[in-house]
Formats: C-alpha cells, structure tokens, sequence
C-alpha cells in the first residue's frame, strides 16, 4: 500500500511538471520505452534496484543506457527517482502516470471477449457504442474464448458487460433454480 502511495505521488508531480511544460506526450513516450528496457533487461532493473549500488553509480548508468532515448524532464524524473531511493517503484509510478493521462485524455481501457474473431467493421461498432455508452474514448483490447459460444463479454474498468450465450444461459439456470 506504501508503494502504490509514493507511486501516486510521483506520478501526479510528473504529469504536472509535463503538463506546466506541453511534454506530456512525449515524457510519456520515454517512460514506455524506459519501461521497455527495463522489462527486456532484467539484469538491469535489478542493478537500478539494488540498495547496495550507489547513487551516482546508478544515475551513470541510467545515463549511459538512456541519455539518446529520453529528454532532459525524463532524464531529471529518473534521477530523481533514483536520489529519493525509489527507483524500485518505478514500474508502479509507471502504471500510475498512464491512468493519470488516459483519465486527463478521457480515455477508458476496455477488453471485449468474443466466441470468434470480430471483423474490423464490428470491432469499429463496438468502438462507437462503448464511447457513446461511457461519454470516453475506448482503449479496446480483445481476445478470444469459443467457450462463450456466442456473443460478446466486455469489461470497462469494475463494469461487465455480458451479452455471450454462456453468460445468458447461466442466467437463465440461476432464474429456474430461483424458482423452485
């Protein structure tokens, strides 16, 4: 719980400074390819995160890998990091900044389950519908599961969306079982 609070702390200091300066966009862009190292490099996320480094010697590093890849307010927030002693927590500020710019965008991130692939045209409609439904921009991400049956099940943040044939029959049981 302490982490996820420092994360929200460093995130929304982040996304003002990049707000106050019109870089939003692009520091979140070097966050992800930051995030991207760091995710394929496993050795080095574990270096950055060793208590028993020194800083300077991370802060080398850190601008040896990263200084072609980020700008300087990058560079600065990942320094930063690493002079409070909270570079482990920057996959969670990581996470924490992409909710804060998609909720300042006004963006929400949807997933759709179908029983098969849909076609462009559908995922477009399916687009349309979410957006006039939530008054957002969709983010939709799908996958596929021939379990369902038929139909489609969608989750938009806690809201699920139910409309697959396994999901109907079920309900379906639930109400004859009531009845009895």
């Amino acid at each position: 719980m302490a982490q996820e609070s420092v994360a929200r702390r460093y995130a929304a200091a982040l996304m003002n400074q990049a707000l106050a300066s019109g870089s939003l966009d692009t520091v979140s862009s070097e966050l992800n390819g930051v995030a991207q190292t760091l995710t394929g490099s496993p050795l080095l996320a574990a270096y950055l995160a060793n208590p028993l480094v020194v800083r300077e010697r991370k802060k080398a590093v850190i601008g040896q890998v990263f200084e072609k890849e980020v700008g300087k307010a990058t560079m600065g927030f990942l320094n930063l990091l690493v002079d409070k002693r909270r570079i482990d927590a920057f996959s969670e500020v990581k996470t924490e900044l992409d909710r804060l710019v998609r909720a300042h965008k006004n963006v929400a991130l949807a997933s759709a389950t179908s029983a098969v692939p849909l076609t462009a045209a559908q995922l477009k409609d399916l687009e349309k519908a979410l957006e006039a439904r939530t008054g957002k921009d969709i983010e939709l991400t799908t996958s596929v599961d021939p379990s369902l049956m038929g139909g489609i099940l969608v989750r938009i943040g806690d809201t699920v969306l139910d409309g697959t044939v396994k999901g109907k029959l079920e309900r379906l049981r639930e109400q004859l079982l009531t009845r009895k």
